[in-house]
């Protein structure tokens, strides 16, 4: 029996009244499964080859042509020389004075007059930067030594006048007394270019 003033405590399971009520069970809730966490993506890291640029083709260097037999060898990297005549150089006054043939004048027996051919002859002399050189000649003088070179002297210096008057500088002209000198005509006056020994 029980204790007066206790309350009984009853547990009702109402899965078990529903059952005597004909009412179905519920089914059982479905236990919904977590989501896995899933892994990160591995990161794909894509290199991009960039290809070379085409190296251009060096051209083909030239051979130089082929050397006569006989001939040396040419420097290396170095072209080969065109080969031209000099033109010769312009001749001088000087030269063309040596290129005169000397000019005998003859004169009279005991006189210091020009001959008449005298300027024709020396013609060729003037306007000419070259020195010349004039060797006067005169008969001997038993009587009077010195008579042999002064008229020579004479002889020289009127040739000399001849020249200095159609152009010959002065002191492009040497007048030589040469008086009477063996081997050569009393009389005979030689002009030549140069200021050598008597032609």
């Amino acid at each position: 029996m029980a204790a007066p003033g206790a309350q009984a405590q009853v547990t009702v399971n109402a899965a078990a009244l529903q059952q005597l009520a004909g009412v179905p069970p519920a089914p059982p809730p479905v236990a919904t499964p977590k989501p896995t966490p899933m892994a990160p993506a591995p990161h794909i890291v894509q290199h991009h080859h960039t290809a070379p640029a085409p190296v251009a083709a060096k051209p083909a260097a030239l051979s130089p042509p082929p050397l006569p037999q006989g001939a040396p060898p040419l420097p290396q990297n170095a072209a080969p020389a065109t080969l031209k005549a000099a033109p010769p150089p312009p001749a001088t006054p000087a030269q063309v004075v040596k290129a005169l043939a000397p000019v005998h004048l003859s004169f009279a027996p005991g006189s210091a007059d020009l001959p008449a051919n005298a300027g024709s002859a020396l013609r060729p002399f003037c306007h000419e930067g070259g020195m010349i050189s004039i060797d006067a000649h005169a008969p001997p003088n038993p009587t009077d030594p010195s008579a042999a070179m002064r008229l020579s002297l004479s002889r020289a210096l009127a040739v000399k006048a001849v020249l200095a008057a159609c152009g010959v500088p002065v002191q492009n002209i040497v007048p030589r007394a040469m008086g009477a000198a063996p081997g050569h005509a009393d009389d005979q006056t030689i002009v030549a270019a140069g200021t050598g020994a008597e032609q």
